[in-house]
């Protein structure tokens, strides 16, 4: 287990980074395909499988101090409005503690784990977090890397303007 200082060190330098891969240019398009386990391991889903509606995928860490705040506020937007599925992809290395950031802020979302990170790379994630919205039809119509407390409220009316 890495010191304190050490994770927060770690989280800082990935949540600040200013490469934007996952950027303007995925707009447009469709979105990658993939298919994970659920955090648990209980069971498996696809991208495919949420066709028809409206998605947010966000990519977060167990270890990174915006996903802590993200996580819960995304849950409450899912929870509000009907036709919206989120799919929070985790990338720790160890399940354990995903499960456990999970347990510990009583995140009911749909989590999903990329243990082989081949999700995270084949979206070109720059940073924790990182958000991106796909429409009805499966494409990609706003990406956002990082996370501040307005953002919620720019997904929110995003995703509005899709349903």
């Amino acid at each position: 287990m890495l010191p304190t200082l050490c994770r927060v060190m770690i989280a800082t330098i990935c949540c600040v980074s200013t490469v934007y891969a996952l950027g303007p240019e995925m707009i447009g398009k469709p979105a990658p395909a993939f298919t994970l386990r659920t955090v648990d391991g209980r069971s498996a889903l696809s991208l495919a499988d949420t066709r028809g509606q409206v998605v947010i995928i966000d990519f977060w860490a167990s270890w990174c101090a915006p996903c802590q705040r993200s996580l819960p506020r995304l849950a409450a937007l899912e929870a509000g409005k009907s036709g919206i599925r989120i799919l929070a992809i985790n990338i720790d290395d160890d399940r354990a503690n995903a499960l456990e950031f999970l347990k510990r802020n009583r995140v009911k979302l749909t989590s999903l784990y990329d243990e082989t990170k081949k999700v995270v790379d084949g979206y070109d994630v720059p940073e924790m977090p990182s958000a991106l919205i796909i429409d009805r039809k499966g494409v990609v119509r706003f990406v956002h890397p990082g996370y501040a407390e307005r953002d919620i409220e720019i997904m929110k009316k995003e995703v509005e303007g899709l349903l």
